[in-house]
This record gives structure tokens, sequence and C-alpha cells, in this order.
């Protein structure tokens, strides 16, 4: 009798030890369960919500890019699409884990079923948010313009060591292939080609440049290709500080890290 008890107090005691190690050491990875009707000035006011808007508040522009191009659109917001989520890209968005959607359409029904497609793939983020009558229900800051409209200004080496000894927060943005990035690239620069959709990785990026008023430096092989990526998602999210390295990945003279993309955002 007394081995019996001896037992189920270990089993016990374990069982309670395992449970206040997961709740205390093991991050909770939260899976949304529904969508969640948002009127437009309470997603205004969280938008106007610095501490929100960058930490916690990732916005999805599920128009198409006709209809986007031609119209208004909320900065800070990237474009999603139904083939995104049936790739099962967010997994690789460590950024979002744990964190609220915004889902922006044309309208409430269209959103709310974009959204539902989303549950389905039990995604680990926090809760999916519908704004109730579509963008045009939107009254808060919007940019607008075509892309063929939005130029990038290219920075050559010394303006950008410029930059980084005044101590100004650069983002470096590596946009070519993934073989070539672990084959050496600047130091803390985000390697695009370790995704499928490369816009939603950046958010994190976006995020944190903003957050510190620092700047975004785009770098690939060819000049043409670095300024069209840059002028890509400056037309998408609406944030002035982004530039293309003049030259390019040959222009840069400094330290080079070797290895694989750590999944920093």
């Amino acid at each position: 009798m007394k081995k019996i008890l001896f037992k189920l107090s270990i089993f016990f005691f374990v069982s309670f030890l395992f449970f206040v190690v997961n709740q205390v050491f093991v991050p909770s990875l939260s899976e949304a369960s529904e969508c969640i009707l948002i009127e437009p000035e309470e997603m205004k006011r969280r938008y106007e919500d610095r501490a929100i808007l960058l930490n916690d508040m990732f916005i999805f522009d599920i128009r198409s890019y006709t209809i986007a191009n031609k119209g208004k659109r909320i900065p800070m917001s990237m474009g999603i699409t139904y083939e995104s989520i049936e790739n099962e890209f967010v997994y690789e968005i460590e950024v979002w884990k744990g964190k609220d959607v915004y889902l922006v359409g044309e309208d409430t029904e269209s959103t709310e079923n974009f959204c539902k497609a989303m549950l389905e793939k039990n995604y680990p983020i926090d809760d999916i948010y519908v704004l109730k009558g579509g963008m045009n229900a939107w009254n808060g800051h919007v940019i607008t313009g075509k892309f063929e409209d939005v130029n990038c200004e290219e920075i050559n080496l010394e303006e950008l060591l410029g930059l980084k000894d005044s101590e100004r927060k650069v983002e470096f943005v590596d946009i070519r292939s993934l073989i070539d990035y672990e084959k050496g690239h600047i130091p803390g620069a985000v390697g695009e080609g370790a995704f499928r959709r490369e816009n939603l990785c950046l958010t994190g990026v976006f995020s944190r440049a903003v957050k510190e008023d620092g700047a975004v430096v785009f770098v690939g092989y060819t000049e043409a290709e670095t300024v069209h990526r840059c002028r890509a998602l400056k037309w998408a999210v609406g944030y002035n500080n982004m530039y293309a390295l003049k030259g390019s990945m040959k222009a840069w003279k400094g330290k080079l890290e070797k290895g694989k993309f750590e999944g920093r955002y």
C-alpha cells in the first residue's frame, strides 16, 4: 500500500511539475476560433495607437492588386491572397504567432469568407478581425497612388555608412536567392529567399523601422531588380524611408555573414 501511495505521489508531482513548466516557460500558441467583426471606428482607434499598431496589429488587404492600385489603401497593410493561405505560409512567419490579424476587403461578406478559409488552417495567431463594411467604410489614414508613380531613391555606400554612423536604425532586406544569401550576406539582413510569399515575411521589418524612424535598405543582384522590389514594398506599405543600395550587393565592402537565415522577421 505504501509503495502504491508513493508511486501515486511521484506521478502527481511530475504531472504538476510538467504543468508548471509548460505554463511558465513554454509560450502558448493560440489559434483563432472565430471571425470577429470590428467597427471602423474601433479599428481606427487601435490603428492610431502606435503600441498596438507596431506590436500586435497586422493588417492584410485581401482585395485584388488591380482594385487596390486604383483606390486607397491603409498604410502598413500588406496584400494577401487565397493562394497564400493555401500554401500555409503563415507557419513561416514567426512574428505573427500569438498576434492579431485584421482583414480588409471590398465588403464584409467577401472578407468574412476569406477569414473562414484562414480559420480552417488553424494558424497560430490570436484573433482574426474583419473590418465591417470593407475598405469603403474605413475613415482613418490612407495612401493613394498607382504603383507606376512610386519611386525608390537609391543610396550609395558612403551615404549608407553615414546613416549607420548616425545610430539611426537600418534594416537590410536581401532579395537574392537563399543559396546566395547563405554564401554571404550583410550582417543582420533578412533573407527574402527563405519565403514563398516575400511581402508578408517583412511585416516585422517594417514595424521595427517605423517604431524607431529607421530606414529599410534593399540589396539584390542588380540595381533595376532592387529598385523594383523597393518600389513594390513602398507602394504596399506607404513607408517612405525605403532605399535601394546603389550598385547592389557588389557595392557592399563591409563584413559578410555566412549561414542560413535564422528566422529574424
